[in-house]
């Protein structure tokens, strides 16, 4: 059996998937550089494409962000194919009956979560 992917069982404090992290940590640029990591139904992630990790973890030993498995994993063909071969449990495609209210989809979260410009 392949290894298993790394990744977070729950949603850290400061999750940008969490309707109760406030915005601002990290700018525009940042979300759109990680646009790739979630597609939508119908256009999905590719396999190959980069996983959403957990901004808490290191640079090296990265580990899927709990928040965006739960919300976009199942819109992402290699969690899917990670799912099928046994390397993540297709329970991390739904949020734990404690977990905080996530947004539904990247796009959401982005537009919400992200800092935003001072205005002149």
């Amino acid at each position: 059996m392949s290894e298993l992917v790394p990744r977070r069982l729950y949603p850290c404090n400061e999750c940008p998937w969490r309707r109760d992290t406030p915005p601002g940590m990290f700018p525009t640029e940042r979300y759109e550089a990680l646009r790739k990591t979630s597609g939508t139904a119908g256009d999905e992630a590719p396999l190959g494409a980069p996983m959403f990790a957990c901004h808490k973890t290191t640079e090296g030993r990265e580990q899927a962000c709990a928040g965006w498995l739960a919300t976009a994993g199942v819109d992402h063909i290699g969690v899917r194919y990670a799912v099928v071969t046994g390397r993540i449990p297709g329970s991390a495609l739904q949020p734990g009956d404690d977990w905080p209210d996530l947004f539904d989809s990247y796009a959401e979260m982005a537009a919400t979560q992200a800092l935003k410009e001072p205005t002149l």
